[in-house]
């Protein structure tokens, strides 16, 4: 019983970090450099809470906003891809 449980668990756990590995795979990003629904949007004052999404330091981060049940919007900032 023991080792049943043990392997399941194991099973389990394999699952779980192959899902975690795949996901970004299958996200989308536009010619802008954000993933697909997102918008670009410069950041244009330092020490804002946009600005320290920028990891890559090129001003630009890309945000998506989605509304709630309840009815507000709630936005999400990520850093944008570089474009060369």
């Amino acid at each position: 019983m023991k080792r049943i449980v043990m392997l399941l668990s194991v099973v389990a756990l394999m699952v779980v970090m192959l899902a975690m590995s795949v996901a970004p795979a299958f996200a989308a990003w536009e010619a802008n450099g954000c993933r697909t629904g997102g918008s670009l949007y410069g950041v244009v004052v330092p020490g804002t809470f946009e600005a320290s999404k920028d990891r890559n330091g090129d001003g630009y981060v890309c945000y998506i906003s989605n509304d709630t049940p309840q009815g507000f919007a709630r936005t999400h900032y990520y850093d944008n891809r570089l474009l060369f």
